[in-house]
């Protein structure tokens, strides 16, 4: 790779200036909360044999259409969820209609400077103020993979002044998580699902009648692909507080137990595991 030079540092951007009132109010919007319909449901592979396999699945797991996300991709996967560069985009031009970026590092022909990561350190200005950013491609090459890193840096440089933070605090813990090793037994699905299944209809909740039966359904579906990974766990126990679906009532023997109850129970006996305890409890 040839060697960079640092690309040259915006003029608006040089020296410390104070916030005039109108910078403030434009920067306020960057951190005005996204909509629910421009937050995306991003994947992440959860298992780290499909992670390593050239085809993205393994024995264990195999490759189906998301309902969720659309993508044809492993059952071992979960969601972050993050916002689109139209969606970023937009809101930047709604802050600073002047706002612009530039990759920290040139080469000589004047392109931008790519790390041994694939990854592109970027410098984002907004309202005469500017932040850095990395983005990488998660590995991809090609002219998308260039689009793609360039996307991810703009929001990571765009978070840094407040836009989609909640989002990225919530990614940023699952995705420290999900590096946490597993042991053999958390990627292989069970034989005998511990969800609640699609016969046990009756006794549903009032909640769970005005959230609808096809969003509980989805949800069963995901509880039981994950009732052994406390990431899944914790996303799935998320889901059902934003889809109203947490007091559900789900048969577990001869008992009814609430969604968030049989979640929450989960996630402390897969944690106590963890840390060399012994998994109780008895799946739904």
């Amino acid at each position: 790779m040839p060697n960079g030079i640092e690309a040259p540092a915006s003029i608006t951007a040089e020296g410390r200036t104070s916030h005039t009132p109108n910078q403030l109010q434009a920067l306020a919007k960057l951190r005005v909360p996204f909509p629910k319909d421009q937050i995306n449901p991003l994947p992440k592979i959860t298992c780290g044999k499909c992670s390593k396999s050239p085809a993205k699945e393994c024995d264990s797991h195999r490759k189906s259409k998301c309902r969720e996300c659309g993508n044809w991709i492993t059952g071992a996967h979960m969601h972050l969820d993050y916002v689109g560069h139209a969606e970023l985009t937009n809101r930047l031009l709604d802050a600073d209609p002047f706002w612009d970026w530039e990759p920290l590092a040139l080469d000589e022909r004047g392109l931008p400077v790519f790390d041994g990561y694939g990854g592109l350190w970027i410098r984002l200005t907004v309202c005469g103020h500017s932040r850095l950013g990395y983005g990488d491609s998660q590995g991809k090459t090609g002219p998308n993979a260039i689009k793609e890193a360039i996307g991810d840096a703009l929001r990571n440089a765009a978070m840094r002044f407040g836009a989609a933070l909640d989002l990225w605090a919530k990614s940023d813990l699952k995705a420290a998580q999900a590096e946490h090793p597993k042991s053999a037994d958390d990627d292989v699905r069970p034989t005998s699902p511990p969800g609640p299944t699609r016969q046990e209809q009756p006794g549903a909740s009032s909640q769970q009648e005005a959230a609808g039966p096809q969003g509980l359904e989805e949800l069963k579906e995901k509880v039981n692909r994950g009732w052994h990974n406390v990431l899944a766990c914790e996303q799935n126990l998320h889901e059902a507080r934003r889809k109203n679906l947490h007091s559900a009532e789900v048969p577990v023997g001869e008992q009814t137990v609430r969604v968030e109850d049989l979640l929450t129970k989960r996630i402390k006996e897969l944690k106590a595991a963890a840390q060399g305890g012994a998994v109780e409890g008895q799946a739904a």
